[in-house]
């Protein structure tokens, strides 16, 4: 044997070993010899053999004997790093923890949320969103469709976490062991998964495994996803508004004189209506409410016929003015002269004693006179039935109106239901290319009163009609008079002929001023139609509390898998736990599998492992009991579990601290050294 030493005292690479006693020969010397000094200033020589392994040989002069030399070999550990560090083994994790499956079920959830809040303002915005009228049917494909994927979504979503939920509570008997000090109702007979929902969470608290109870306590939140989902959409008839239907103006503004107008027809019909209104209490004719009469148009029936249709147009408005006068009775021999003086006008009448009641009308002398078709009108009403007896008379003064207006027709009788004035008509306005006659010459804006023409030799038929008209409409208003509550004796006694006359008189001049005041005419324009529609529309309480709902699993589910992440991070299973084999891979050869050893009855295994504590080896995942060894080494204090604050403020990057030293392995203990090899190291 030879070795060379320096002068220094280092020793310098061997060049050749080689020594043979008798027929035994030594291996030649390794193929490569290098020193390293190491962190004590010794010479550490290393050897690599033939066969290529490395051998960490460090020699040391024992004894003081240059010749007495001992190489300690070790296999160098290939699964460290090039900085002495372990490299990570790959470890198993269930998919539910896994970043990838995680993080987009948590966005998927909160950007869920978001959408139907959005929904719902879209649905309030929008009135919902048309549909079929089948789909409220059950027996129909449609109503499925609808109600349905919902339904399926949230089954989707409660399942992801429910596997998350059983996956967190398969796991966290092995994390209570890669803690430390776990008794065995924790870890070793701790079965989480066999416990019903809606209390597991109970024993998870109490056992201080609280985000098992957390994640058990949001499982429980999932289940109303489904139920919530069922009950998001809805199906309601909602007065629902169609813009731009085309329809034709089929009248226009104009003085219609013809036939029906000369010979009376039109005044006649329209007294004939006025005193069948108030007899069999009719409504008001298609076209006309309140004393607006608008020009016909055409109704969309072919598209519905239980809806309104909302125009603008133009409307003529009738305006009788008809107010109470004084009458001043004076009795004579065979009756009773009446007179009136009112409004720079006067009238005198007188009845006989031949009748119990009566009626009639007739045109005052004025100052200034206005032509017979235009003046004011006097009713006028006798009766004996009193005594004394009793007159009443009532003054109008009719006068026309021309408005562009917003008018809501009936679209199944043609009945105005509504009617709101715009603005005075101008030329300006829509339908107005032929009412220049109507402002102009020769109405000059005035109103036929509809009891006195301007007829030039009419003949007797003629004659008998206006007669007829000129008795029909006071007829009317008596009729009105004995039909009423109070009866006749009382409208005479609270002079109710007054608001009886303004009623009939109005209703027979618009009557009379669809005919007269337009002419037939074409005209397109467009029209909204408001009709019951059947809508899709979002619940507002499904809509909040199912989004509440996935906002709190979203953020709460978050904190779990982060404080599950902190929590396991020494914890690296070589494979799926819960077979058989799994079992026996990490309780096998073990203390505690020695205790349990023969004692199948779940009695015998709690009363054996009372009052023992475990651990797990994050390096060989295998089960230590208290007293054995390696049990001290097998989890550092520093792994033990924190609160929630102190797991959050360790996840942080910045509150990390990080060491070449791999958590809960010991130190490799140094070889020993002799004095005199301190001495050889520092050159004395």
């Amino acid at each position: 044997m030879s070795s060379n030493r320096s002068v220094d005292g280092k020793r310098e690479p061997i060049q050749e070993f080689h020594s043979s006693i008798g027929n035994m020969s030594y291996l030649p010397p390794p193929d490569i010899v290098y020193t390293v000094p190491d962190n004590n200033g010794l010479a550490n020589t290393h050897y690599k053999n033939g066969s290529g392994d490395k051998l960490d040989a460090p020699t040391q002069a024992l004894l003081d004997t240059p010749n007495h030399e001992q190489f300690a070999a070790y296999i160098i550990d290939d699964k460290r790093d090039i900085n002495g560090e372990e490299e990570a083994e790959p470890k198993w994790l269930p998919l539910p923890l896994r970043v990838y499956f995680w993080v987009p079920f948590v966005v998927a959830l909160a950007l869920g949320a978001i959408g139907l809040e959005v929904a719902l303002h879209f649905s309030h915005t929008r009135q919902g969103w048309p549909t079929s009228g089948d789909i409220v049917d059950t027996d129909n494909a449609l109503h499925y469709a609808y109600t349905l994927p919902p339904v399926i979504v949230a089954a989707i979503l409660v399942a992801l976490w429910s596997w998350t939920e059983v996956e967190i509570k398969k796991m966290q008997p092995y994390v209570d062991l890669v803690h430390g000090d776990s008794p065995p109702h924790r870890s070793l007979l701790l079965d989480y998964t066999r416990h019903n929902n809606f209390f597991v969470w109970l024993r998870a608290a109490a056992n201080k495994h609280y985000l098992v109870a957390l994640a058990s306590l949001m499982a429980l939140l999932a289940l109303a996803f489904q139920p919530l989902s069922a009950a998001l959409l809805s199906v309601r008839d909602i007065w629902f508004p169609l813009d731009g239907i085309p329809s034709t103006n089929r009248f226009l503004l104009g003085l219609n004189q013809n036939l029906q107008f000369s010979d009376l027809t039109s005044f006649l019909t329209g007294a004939g209506y006025a005193g069948a209104a108030v007899l069999y209490s009719l409504g008001n004719p298609p076209f006309i409410k309140d004393g607006y009469t608008l020009g016909p148009f055409d109704l969309p029936t072919s598209l519905t016929t239980n809806g309104t249709a909302v125009a603008n147009t133009t409307a003529v408005k009738s305006i009788s003015n008809c107010q109470p006068v004084t009458v001043n009775l004076a009795q004579t021999q065979t009756g009773w002269t009446n007179s009136i003086n009112t409004e720079n006008c006067t009238v005198t009448f007188f009845v006989d004693h031949n009748a119990t009641s009566l009626f009639g009308t007739t045109l005052p002398s004025c100052n200034p006179q206005p032509p017979a078709q235009f003046s004011p009108v006097i009713f006028w009403f006798f009766t004996y039935e009193t005594k004394p007896p009793q007159a009443s008379a009532t003054f109008c003064q009719p006068t026309l109106e021309l408005w562009d207006v917003t008018a809501s027709v009936d679209i199944a009788t043609g009945n105005v239901t509504d009617i709101t004035p715009l603005q005075p008509f101008t030329s300006a306005s829509n339908f107005s290319s032929l009412a220049a006659n109507i402002t102009g010459d020769p109405l000059d804006g005035r109103l036929y009163n509809g009891i006195q023409f301007d007829l030039e030799n009419p003949d007797v038929f003629v004659q008998r009609r206006l007669e007829a008209l000129q008795l029909q409409l006071p007829a009317a208003m008596y009729q009105a008079a004995v039909q009423s509550e109070p009866g006749l004796v009382g409208s005479f006694d609270e002079d109710r002929f007054v608001s009886i006359a303004n009623h009939v008189y109005t209703t027979y001049l618009a009557s009379v001023a669809r005919t007269v005041y337009f002419l037939p005419q074409d005209e397109p324009f467009t029209l909204q139609v408001r009709t019951f529609s059947k809508r899709v529309l979002l619940s507002d309480t499904a809509v909040h509390l199912l989004a509440v709902a996935m906002l709190l699993l979203a953020l709460i589910g978050t904190l779990i898998q982060l404080l599950h992440r902190y929590d396991r991070r020494q914890l690296r299973l070589k494979h799926e736990p819960g077979t058989i084999a799994s079992a026996v891979s990490i309780g096998a050869q073990t203390g505690m599998g020695e205790l349990l050893a023969g004692r199948q009855r779940e009695e015998d295994m709690t009363h054996i492992l009372r009052g023992k504590r475990f651990r797990i080896d994050p390096k060989s995942m295998k089960i230590i009991m208290e007293g054995e060894d390696g049990y001290e080494i097998a989890a550092s204090p520093a792994l033990r579990r924190k609160s929630i604050f102190a797991a959050l403020q360790a996840t942080r990057p910045w509150s990390q601290r990080y060491s070449t030293q791999s958590p809960g392995l010991p130190m490799s203990p140094r070889s020993p050294r002799t004095p005199n090899a301190v001495n050889v190291s520092q050159g004395v």
